[in-house]
C-alpha cells in the first residue's frame, strides 16, 4: 500500500471507533451489561475477520489458486463442522434461559418444525448470506481483502439508516431505532467512512502524497484494479504479446482468457492495432 492508502485505512479505523463510541454512550440499559466488553469482542471478531480475508486473498492469488465458489464452498463446509461438533456442545453443556441451557438443540428443531414463519426465514437467511458471502469474496478476488473489509464497513452504516427509515417513516416509532443526542457521532463517522474510501481509492488526492498516473504508464487504472489477479494476468500477457502501451487500456472492458487460442487471444486488438 502506499502513503495515502495509509490514510485511507486510518480514517476508516477513525470511523469505526466513532461508530463503536455511540454504542457505548448512548447504552441506558441495566442488569450488569457492560457495553465496553460488547464493543471490545465485536473488535477481536473484526480482528479474526480480517485474518480471514487476507488468508482467501492468499489462497485465490497464490501460484495454486483456488476459485472463488471453491473458497466459499470450503468455509461453508468447515463453519458446519465446527458449529456442529464445538459450539453446540459447549452452549448445551453452559447454563441458560433455554430450557436450563445456552442453547438447546431440541428446541431450536422444533421451533423450526412448528412455525412456518422461522421456516421462511432460515430459507430467505441462506439465500442472502450465499449471495453475501459470494460477493464478499469476488470483491477479494477481483481488488482485494483490503477493499473487501472497507466495503463490509457500510453494512452497519445502511442497517442503521434502514432501521431511522423504519422508526420514522414505516412504523412511527413502534419499530427501527430513534435519532438521539449520540448519532451525530454516528452521522460523522459515516462521513469519515466515505470520505476515508475516497481517499484509499484516490478519488481525492491529498497534498504531499505521491500518485501514480498509471494509464500513462501501462498500467491499469487504481492501485486495487492493478493486483487484481483477473486484470494483472491480461496484462502480463499482453505485454508479452507486444500489445502497444495505447492498447493496453482496454484490457480494464475487455477481457479474453491466457487458455484461448493464439488468434483469438487478444480479440479485443482492433484493426488499428499496427498503427
Amino acid at each position: 500500500l502506499k502513503a495515502y492508502n495509509w490514510v485511507g485505512v486510518g480514517m476508516l479505523a477513525l470511523a469505526i471507533a466513532l461508530v463503536g463510541l455511540t454504542s457505548v454512550l448512548a447504552d441506558d440499559s441495566v442488569g450488569g451489561r457492560n457495553p465496553v466488553v460488547g464493543v471490545l469482542l465485536i473488535l477481536a471478531g473484526a480482528f479474526v475477520q480480517s485474518l480471514q480475508y487476507a488468508f482467501e486473498e492468499k489462497v485465490m492469488t497464490g501460484d495454486v489458486s483456488a476459485p472463488p465458489l471453491l473458497v466459499i464452498g470450503m468455509e461453508g463446509f468447515w463453519g458446519t463442522v465446527i458449529c456442529t461438533v464445538v459450539l453446540y456442545p459447549l452452549a448445551y453443556m453452559l447454563p441458560g434461559t433455554d430450557h436450563g441451557h445456552l442453547e438447546d438443540p431440541a428446541n431450536t428443531l422444533a421451533m423450526i418444525k412448528n412455525s412456518p414463519t422461522v421456516q421462511h426465514v432460515l430459507v430467505w437467511y441462506f439465500i442472502f448470506i450465499f449471495l453475501y458471502n459470494t460477493f464478499g469474496v469476488l470483491v477479494t478476488y477481483l481488488l482485494n481483502s483490503v477493499w473487501h473489509a472497507i466495503l463490509d464497513n457500510f453494512r452497519p452504516v445502511t442497517v442503521w439508516g434502514v432501521d431511522l427509515f423504519i422508526f420514522y417513516v414505516v412504523t412511527e416509532g413502534a419499530l427501527g431505532e430513534a435519532w438521539t443526542q449520540w448519532s451525530v457521532l454516528e452521522l460523522l463517522g459515516l462521513g469519515i467512512l466515505l470520505l476515508g474510501t475516497a481517499v484509499y481509492n484516490s478519488n481525492i488526492r491529498l497534498p504531499g502524497f505521491s500518485y501514480d498516473d498509471l494509464f500513462h504508464a501501462g498500467e491499469l487504472s487504481t492501485p486495487a484494479m492493478a493486483r487484481s489477479p483477473l486484470m494483472s494476468a491480461a496484462m502480463e500477457h499482453a505485454r508479452a504479446q507486444g500489445v502497444p502501451n495505447s492498447l493496453r487500456e482496454k484490457l480494464v472492458t475487455a477481457y479474453v482468457s491466457p487458455k484461448a487460442s493464439r488468434q483469438s487471444q487478444y480479440g479485443f486488438i482492433t484493426s488499428d492495432a499496427g498503427r
